[in-house]
C-alpha cells in the first residue's frame, strides 16, 4: 500500500536533489525511500558530503587490499587490449 509524504523543502535544493538523481538514473522518489529503508534498518542518520560504503562493499574493499599487498590475485600489467582479453579468458 502506498501513502503520500508531504514536506517542506527548499526549491534550490529540490531541484539540486532531482538533477543529482536524474544523472544517477533514479527518481527523487527512489532516493527518499531508499533514505528511510535505510533509516529504519539501520536506525541512524549520517550526514556527510563524501560517500560512505555500505558493509558489503567495505568487506570487498578490504579484501582486495589484503590481497594487493600480499601479492595475490594479481594479473597485469597489460600493454594491449589483446594481452588483457588474452589473460580474461585464460
Amino acid at each position: 500500500m502506498q501513502t503520500m509524504l508531504s514536506i517542506k523543502i527548499n526549491k534550490t535544493l529540490k531541484n539540486q536533489a532531482q538533477e543529482l538523481a536524474h544523472t544517477l538514473g533514479v527518481s527523487l522518489n527512489a532516493v527518499i525511500n531508499g533514505f528511510i529503508k535505510e533509516f529504519i534498518s539501520e536506525r541512524k542518520v549520517t550526514f556527510t558530503d563524501h560517500p560512505i560504503l555500505n558493509k558489503r562493499s567495505q568487506k570487498i574493499i578490504d579484501e582486495l587490499l589484503a590481497d594487493s599487498k600480499a601479492n595475490k590475485n594479481i594479473v597485469g600489467p597489460f600493454y594491449s587490449a589483446e594481452e588483457m582479453i588474452k589473460a580474461l579468458n585464460s
